[in-house]
């Protein structure tokens, strides 16, 4: 119930933004941008944020196979969109995508739950870490670019860039030594004798075995983040151009960092959040708030189609969860009786 509460309540606060958002810009402005927009360049986005997903599937299918498990890539793709739905849809259930393709590995694959879900957040590890890489790169190049910022605004823009980058190297100075970060949290917080803790450290471990100077396969990992990186700024220079304007390839990969900010607030498929940030970053590179407003449309359009897909398998395999679940208390029952 208070999970449902809190979607509610991100909804309405990303419906109350966008509407005003709306109400600033203009439907006429809005309508005016997407009137160059055409039917084949839709296609032409939707196939490039498909790619985007495969590439990013295939990145996770090969952690996978770095620890050992060769799970097929079909149901890698079914799995990997469905954790997608969750977050598209529900991003206030932290982690809610990444548990469930965890749980369903362990469950049809006997993948131990330490390597399953480490598998995942291995596969978040590497495509954050590009992430904060180019919203680095974004916030700075918006320095570099617009003279007009607040002072309040560029402050939080600084720090925000500097806190992303310590984030980012305190990890990796940790998982490289092989230093516990779960440890230090949990002794702070008095969980060491936990039920959990000992699962948490173990599954750190499997995290921490993969990441390293010398490993293959972590580079190999960066660079299928950094593949997605290039699907995903191609789509931004291509989807301007159809709109009728004009970008570089720095200043898209630019508003592609900030797509990576506006997503990071829990709101539902980043209602109001998307709008309010491109409506500000397009006007600040002077392509117009309208023409930024049009782009978050298209794109959402475009992921909300992925979305829906996931969303499909997620309800197949939450139905064959619960089953499951249902069965195993019922077998333990009949277990105790007898």
């Amino acid at each position: 119930m208070k999970k449902f509460f809190l979607f509610l309540v991100s909804l309405l606060i990303g419906a109350a933004l966008f509407l005003f958002i709306i109400n600033n810009v203009g439907w006429e402005e809005i309508l005016l941008a997407l009137k160059t927009f055409s039917l084949k360049a839709g296609l032409i986005i939707l196939l490039l944020t498909i790619l985007s997903f495969f590439v990013r599937s295939w990145r996770w299918k090969m952690v996978l196979k770095s620890q050992g498990y060769n799970i097929p890539t079909l149901r890698i793709i079914e799995y990997y969109l469905s954790g997608n739905a969750i977050g598209f849809f529900f991003p206030m259930v932290i982690l809610g995508g990444e548990i469930f393709r965890g749980y369903d590995l362990k469950e049809k694959y006997s993948v131990p739950w330490p390597k399953s879900i480490a598998s995942v957040f291995i596969d978040r590890f590497l495509e954050i870490t590009i992430n904060a890489i180019v919203i680095i790169f974004g916030i700075f190049f918006l320095f570099s670019k617009v003279s007009f910022l607040s002072q309040k605004i560029g402050i939080a823009l600084f720090l925000l860039a500097i806190s992303t980058a310590i984030a980012v190297v305190v990890f990796y100075f940790k998982s490289f030594r092989k230093e516990s970060i779960i440890k230090f949290f949990l002794k702070k917080l008095n969980l060491r004798h936990n039920n959990g803790a000992d699962t948490m450290i173990d599954v750190e471990k499997e995290i921490f075995a993969y990441f390293g100077p010398n490993k293959k396969t972590m580079w190999q990992g960066f660079g299928l983040s950094l593949i997605t990186q290039l699907i995903l700024t191609a789509r931004t220079f291509f989807l301007v151009l159809f709109l009728g304007k004009q970008i570089s390839f720095l200043g898209a990969t630019a508003v592609v960092a900030f797509s990576f900010l506006a997503i990071t607030l829990p709101i539902p498929a980043a209602l109001g959040s998307h709008e309010a940030v491109q409506s500000f970053v397009f006007n600040a590179f002077g392509l117009g708030a309208n023409i930024g407003m049009a782009f978050v449309f298209i794109v959402r359009g475009a992921e909300l189609a992925v979305a829906l897909l996931g969303l499909i398998f997620f309800f197949r395999f939450g139905i064959q969860m619960m089953e499951s679940i249902v069965f195993k208390k019922i077998a333990k029952l009949i277990k105790i009786k007898q």
